[in-house]
């Protein structure tokens, strides 16, 4: 469980608790007691208010453009004037007015010197995306934006008509602040005399697909009724995918996306991060790839297999010693790593231990690390080997803040780890339970 959902599982639990005896106030569902969105009548034939008549600056705004329960809020104030726009449920809404002041504190902008070490150039087969102008350290921070539009993830499921879902995306993106929405719109490509050679916005929330979840204020979650969002960074787009990139992301406390290098780059290296998870079978993400990012603007369609990155697409084609040899790395990256997730494992020792740590830096997992250290961290300990916990503890915290933030669990866990490794409970686990 993240920072950033436990804080909002402490917000939004106090709602859970209502007096029985009273109705539900207005704008309720479920019983929850809060005031409702405020109200506004608007134009519904064009998404657009008439003259004079536009989402205040202050709080958020229920548009009432809907399609079934899904509909079009707005908080233009947000983020020092960023604002920012959702496409969801009553009670998601709901959620986010609760939360206003939390979401409030999202920071936006570079985290580079002055000038930038990267500039936006056309990459090869992929279109335009940022290239480093000078080397870059492992760590450095780049950049960190909040969000300026939230989707929920049902809305394409549960809305089948793609005029419809279309109709909400569009009004949603019109109520940004100006500068916000031309922000948006760099992202749709191609030429602005041709729409067709467009991108629309649900391609370009399915090609960027940065998730959040709101959590559950009193019941329980299933597969009809979660608070999954996609999240659209317009400045993070910049970045192409590749399936091992050299950055990494995370969603901090308030939904801000902080983007981190992960390995060292050189002048002229592209800065890149993943939209899949890297643990996918090759076939599944180059697959994903060609669907969402493979549309006919950036030249994906016509590599082998949909994906030009050298993990989907490497030097000898898919058929190739190195696209055999990456495939057989990463399954057994993943058989490793079952043994030793699990703490009774009897196979495990230093020698898997090693092998599995070398396989992450050969197939280039570098955005992956923290959780490679912890689990050799954790194991060496298991095996006594506490000068090596020691090491991979404290290289976990450091991956950790790469990838998830000073203040993520992880990186709080191996810090208490890191300062007394032979005090921890996994010391010697192993062994006792060999009874040695």
């Amino acid at each position: 469980m993240t920072w950033a959902r436990v804080l909002l599982l402490g917000l939004l639990a106090p709602l859970a608790v209502a007096d029985k005896a009273d109705p539900p106030p207005a704008g309720s569902a479920d019983g929850l007691a809060y005031e409702a969105i405020q109200k506004v009548q608007i134009y519904t034939d064009n998404a657009t208010a008439p003259a004079g008549q536009t989402p205040p600056v202050e709080g958020w705004w229920d548009s009432k453009i809907c399609s079934g329960t899904f509909c079009v809020y707005t908080n233009r104030r947000l983020a020092k004037g960023r604002g920012l726009v959702a496409v969801t449920k009553a009670e998601e809404a709901q959620k986010l007015e609760r939360i206003e002041d939390h979401l409030d504190r999202g920071e936006n902008k570079y985290l580079t010197d002055d000038p930038l070490p990267f500039t936006q150039t056309e990459v090869l087969s992929k279109g335009p995306g940022l290239t480093a102008t000078k080397p870059i350290r492992r760590g450095k921070q780049l950049m960190v934006w909040s969000p300026v539009l939230l989707v929920h993830k049902s809305l394409f499921d549960q809305v089948p008509k793609k005029k419809e879902r279309t109709r909400l995306l569009e009004a949603a993106i019109s109520f940004l602040p100006d500068e916000t929405r031309t922000k948006f719109n760099t992202q749709r490509g191609g030429d602005t005399t041709n729409p067709r050679r467009r991108r629309s916005i649900e391609q370009i929330v399915l090609a960027h697909p940065f998730e959040i979840d709101l959590g559950y204020a009193n019941h329980k979650p299933d597969e009809n009724s979660h608070s999954k969002h996609y999240v659209n960074y317009p400045e993070a787009a910049q970045f192409q995918h590749d399936c091992r990139p050299n950055v990494a992301t995370h969603k901090d406390n308030a939904f801000a996306l902080r983007a981190t290098v992960a390995r060292r780059v050189q002048p002229g290296e592209e800065l890149t991060i993943s939209y899949v998870d890297p643990f996918w079978p090759r076939d599944d993400r180059a697959a994903w790839v060609k669907r969402h990012r493979g549309d006919g603007n950036n030249g994906d369609d016509d590599v082998e297999g949909g994906c030009p990155c050298k993990a989907c697409t490497p030097p000898g084609g898919l058929k190739g010693e190195a696209a055999v040899e990456g495939e057989k790395r990463l399954k057994e990256i993943l058989a490793i790593r079952a043994e030793l997730r699990n703490h009774d494992s009897t196979k495990v020792d230093f020698k898997m231990i090693e092998r599995f740590l070398k396989l992450y830096q050969e197939e280039r997992l570098h955005i992956k690390l923290a959780d490679a250290y912890e689990l050799a961290a954790t194991n060496f300990n298991y095996l006594g080997d506490d000068k090596r916990a020691q090491k991979y503890a404290d290289l976990a915290v450091q991956a950790g803040i790469v990838e998830g933030g000073v203040e993520s669990n992880d990186v709080v866990a191996m810090r208490v780890m890191a300062k007394d490794v032979k005090g921890h409970y996994s010391y010697r686990y192993t062994l006792k339970r060999r009874g040695q």
